[in-house]
């Protein structure tokens, strides 16, 4: 049977593949949390414990260089690995070149799929995501930050994309989420206590204290 491993960052688009995978059958046997990505991502790196106990899905962290990550993709003997890659082949190629050498798959559920049509799945699906970092230079609003990717903003995002102003899913480091809660999470994650900072053109929230909710004791 296969050894199947999700690259994880606790953002929407990661989230999101894992969730795909899920629904097509296959079994997760591990969330694999690499040390890279936006400021807010690794800042508020300490959610991804709750993520995993969410999910129920055991976590293994690595760092980003290509040959860390290889070792622990060994190490977990794993056949297949997903990531939320969505449009950017440079991204598909990172992947591949982690992948190739050590003979595991790279499954990008996503690839190619419209993102603003995949934005609309998650929010019908009950995707609850918080928007945790802004760069306004690149075109995202400053109301956005610390607020949670709803109907409204889901507009403003198609009337920038409309403008060509910025993409949609936030590809090029325009905006960054966390899922505080989807289908596929056992408890929701409540945020207790967090902080907005800024610095030039970008926002960040910082997550100071959260925790796990049952999801019959709090609103969809």
């Amino acid at each position: 049977m296969s050894k199947v491993i999700a690259s994880l960052s606790g953002g929407k688009d990661s989230m999101y593949a894992l969730y795909t995978a899920l629904q097509e059958g296959l079994d997760i046997d591990y969330l694999l949390f690499i040390k890279n990505g936006s400021k807010a991502h690794r800042v508020n790196s300490w959610l991804l414990k709750l993520v995993s106990e969410s999910l129920e899905i055991p976590a293994v962290t690595t760092g980003k260089e290509m040959h860390e990550i290889r070792r622990v993709l060994k190490k977990l003997e794993a056949d297949i690995l997903i990531s939320g890659v969505t449009v950017t082949p440079e991204h598909m190629d990172w992947y591949q070149k982690i992948c190739n050498p050590v003979q595991v798959k790279h499954y990008a559920p996503l690839w190619g799929k419209n993102p603003l049509a995949t934005l609309t799945e998650m929010k019908e699906l009950g995707f609850q995501i918080l928007i945790i970092e802004v760069d306004v230079s690149m075109g995202s609003r400053e109301s956005w930050l610390g607020k949670k990717l709803d109907s409204n903003v889901l507009q403003e995002i198609n009337k920038l994309e409309k403008k060509q102003k910025m993409h949609p899913s936030g590809e090029f480091g325009e905006y960054h989420t966390f899922v505080l809660d989807c289908p596929v999470y056992k408890k929701r994650i409540n945020i207790l206590d967090s902080e907005i900072v800024w610095e030039n053109s970008k926002g960040y929230v910082f997550i100071e204290n959260a925790n796990l909710q049952s999801k019959t004791r709090c609103q969809k």
